[in-house]
């Protein structure tokens, strides 16, 4: 895997962990949102569990490797947006929201991992 995309994934990783940090110390501030700011924490940490694996990531990862890791991590993220539909609970609002937010990122990661899968010799 190159550098650039290295770093992509580290940024990616690096964004959803301080957007949970700033949702933890808004709930704290805020505590007229802070059920919402809850489920965006419980959605955040969510993520950040699913994604253990790119904070561990190996710099020999290969971009295909990399991609079946995103897809894994996309597919598993699109069932739990549907859930979080479905249920519409306490906290499904604001974990909805943190999901989505993640999921605009990952989509754009996953592609920036297609152009660089296509640019390797299989």
């Amino acid at each position: 895997m190159n550098q650039s995309l290295q770093r992509a994934v580290s940024s990616f990783y690096n964004l959803v962990y301080e957007a949970q940090t700033f949702a933890t110390a808004m709930a704290r501030i805020d505590t007229a949102e802070q059920e919402h700011y809850a489920g965006r924490i419980e959605g955040l940490n969510w993520v950040l569990d699913r994604c253990q694996e790119l904070e561990d990531m190996d710099t020999n990862l290969t971009s295909s490797s990399l991609q079946r890791i995103l897809g894994e991590v996309k597919s598993d993220l699109e069932h739990e947006l549907s859930v979080q539909r479905r249920e519409k609970g306490r906290r499904a609002d604001g974990r909805e929201e943190a999901l989505n937010f993640v999921a605009d990122y990952l989509s754009s990661l996953i592609t920036a991992t297609e152009i660089e899968a296509a640019k390797t010799p299989a």
